[in-house]
């Protein structure tokens, strides 16, 4: 019987202890996408130069294993406000940190464009570079945190990009989850049924990279991990019937119009955007292993991007930003319409507080100029390169 890829299932289970395997349950279950999906498992070859009465090649023998992976997902947000996505694991391994604001927050009085106040008991639930949703009845808007300010009897937050208009008293903040760079990142077992008949155990996995793609009018957008495990089995073994997935009340993707993005303050017209986090990771070799490898470990971790702004006509900004080697910083999100005009949800966010932009030749789209700018984020006070939000 032939083995249908379209008939897998993949489910992620965090591990106590890297590398050792952790079996999963239904809800572990990962929707992904087909096209992109593969794990390969190769061993180095040693060879063997021995003398003998022919120049024919002795036998060689098999050294340490490779385990590498794709795992290409929808960017799209969890159930409901707030709740984590399906893929969290992913992007727990791949950055390490995640905050979450669980319920609604209110504001009080007096709010501006740029300043929420807020009762002392709830401000130590916001963090800077939070991305926060505020619920304004028919304009709900999205934008990152700049600074929380804990001062009794006058808590705000201040916000890194104005409103469109200042807010009602008493309004609300949505629940949402936010994933940031730590070095706290999990380790994760992969069960790979292939075709629902073979069954892949991937052991002490690793999401090196995370690539942002699709992000382009009209689209939707993915995400799409890289991954390095410790080792790989195969068996013949029919999935059960009790780990079959259900994603029918998952979020759907958000499709990418009137997804707009910011440069600092400067909300830009474009129609691509890309952006890549990036770990690179070293293993642990011990001879005593069965695999030859006793853990891993990140060493060091970038985030770059790409996106393209029509040029302006009556200003060189960008060019000037990019000569004097200023900061910039990129803030943008992707949502689902609600049922009131105005009102969104499923929202997916990425916020970039401080880039260098490190390319910016002249481009153009259908003979209209554009600057293609590729930039690199950097750390400033520590674990605040990327921030990725779903709310």
């Amino acid at each position: 019987m032939f083995v249908v890829k379209g008939k897998s299932t993949v489910f992620l289970k965090e591990e106590a202890i890297e590398g050792v395997y952790e079996a999963p349950s239904a809800i572990d279950a990962i929707e992904v996408l087909e096209d992109g999906l593969s794990f390969e498992y190769t061993r180095e070859e040693i060879e063997r130069n021995t003398l003998s009465s022919t120049i024919e090649v002795a036998a060689s023998r098999l050294g340490i294993a490779t385990v590498s992976g794709s795992i290409p997902t929808e960017l799209k947000a969890g159930m409901s406000e707030g709740v984590s996505p399906k893929e969290d694991l992913l992007y727990k391994s791949l950055l390490g940190g995640k905050r979450q604001l669980i319920g609604d927050i209110v504001t009080l009085e007096n709010n501006t464009t740029t300043e929420l106040f807020i009762d002392d008991a709830d401000i130590d639930n916001f963090s800077k570079n939070d991305i926060i949703m505020v619920k304004e009845a028919g304009n709900f808007e999205v934008r990152p945190i700049l600074e929380v300010d804990a001062t009794i009897g006058a808590a705000k937050i201040v916000l890194a990009i104005p409103l469109s208009a200042a807010p009602s008293d008493n309004v609300e903040i949505a629940p949402y989850t936010i994933y940031h760079h730590s070095d706290e990142n999990p380790t994760f077992s992969t069960s790979f049924y292939i075709g629902g008949k073979i069954k892949e155990t991937i052991p002490g996995c690793r999401a090196l990279s995370g690539s942002l793609e699709g992000w382009e009018g009209g689209q939707t957008p993915s995400m799409s991990f890289n991954v390095e495990a410790l080792d790989l089995n195969q068996e013949a073994e029919e999935m059960p019937s009790i780990l079959t997935p259900d994603f029918s009340n998952d979020a759907l993707p958000p499709v990418i119009l009137n997804a707009c993005i910011w440069i600092n303050q400067d909300k830009i017209k474009y129609n691509t955007y890309s952006m890549s986090m990036e770990n690179t990771k070293a293993d642990i070799l011990n001879a005593c292993s069965p695999s030859g490898k006793v853990g891993s470990r990140y060493t060091q971790f970038v985030t770059t991007g790409e996106v393209a702004p029509y040029m302006d006509s009556d200003n060189v900004d960008r060019f000037e930003s990019f000569n004097q080697n200023d900061d910039i910083s990129v803030f943008g999100y992707a949502y689902n319409p609600d049922d009131n005009a105005g009102e969104i949800k499923n929202v997916v966010a990425f916020w970039i507080p401080q880039a260098k932009i490190t390319n910016m030749p002249n481009g153009d789209l259908d003979g209209i100029m554009t600057n293609n700018i590729s930039f690199k984020s950097y750390r400033k006070d520590g674990e605040d390169t990327v921030f990725l939000g779903f709310i």
